[in-house]
């Protein structure tokens, strides 16, 4: 039942995708996209049996949800997806990410959430409340800035983890990191 739940949400992201590979730049800065390859590897999902995540070229062209400032895709590094899988459907869960290194962000395929920051000088947890499905939920994806200013050698831990109603979900997916260089 879980394979087919999985292939079922594997056809749903071909069709409606948080990011498909024609969204991607066609004149993406090279050295960027090199750089983040080195860091963390771009389009490979990391896979727990709770969550998923992969890293993505931010979108050239894109309409920022309301509330959020025009979108420029020089003023981001990085598309960071998200896919949780809940053994329950659960009303109101309070959903957070914790991005320790990052100047700004946007997210992409909203899903009727609404995000907040827990510090609007120094972003280090985006949360939502929303209610989950039992199964694989609609995907939580964000383009980030990273802050360069925190990393040693070139490299910048920018996401850590991501909780569910307080609990870590993030199993032994590694942390995701970027090479500013």
């Amino acid at each position: 039942m879980k394979s087919i739940i999985y292939l079922s949400m594997v056809a749903f992201l071909i069709v409606t995708g948080c990011s498909k590979s024609d969204d991607f730049p066609a004149d993406q800065d090279e050295n960027q996209l090199k750089s983040a390859r080195m860091a963390t590897e771009i389009g490979v999902w990391d896979d727990t049996d709770v969550l998923q995540t992969s890293l993505w070229p931010v979108l050239d062209e894109y309409t920022a949800p309301p509330g959020y400032p025009v979108y420029v895709a020089s003023n981001y590094d990085i598309m960071a997806h998200f896919q949780y899988y809940s053994n329950e459907a659960v009303t109101g869960a309070l959903v957070e990410f914790t991005f320790p290194h990052i100047l700004d962000y946007v997210p992409h395929m909203l899903f009727g959430r609404t995000y907040t920051v827990n510090n609007s000088n120094n972003i280090t947890v985006i949360s939502c409340t929303t209610d989950l499905a039992e199964g694989w939920n609609p995907m939580f994806c964000f383009m980030v800035k990273v802050d360069c200013s925190k990393g040693k050698s070139g490299l910048t831990t920018f996401w850590t983890d991501m909780k569910v109603n307080g609990v870590s979900v993030k199993g032994t997916i590694k942390n995701k990191v970027f090479a500013c260089n």
